[in-house]
């Protein structure tokens, strides 16, 4: 069940960033591991981690 809700949230993610004309850095989000996208993204993204809706 976890590893569903993660996918349904990097899907959600990478539709929230090509809405915002991020469409690059969706891709980049796409092609990391489903157990190391969030923490990169984090990490190298922090405001957009908030626009996106992400609970750290």
């Amino acid at each position: 069940m976890l590893a569903t809700e993660e996918l349904c949230e990097k899907e959600l993610v990478m539709h929230k960033l090509q809405d915002m004309g991020l469409d690059q850095i969706s891709n980049w989000i796409n092609e990391l591991p489903e157990d190391k996208w969030k923490d990169k993204f984090v990490l190298h993204w922090p405001t957009l981690v908030k626009e996106c809706g992400i609970r750290i």
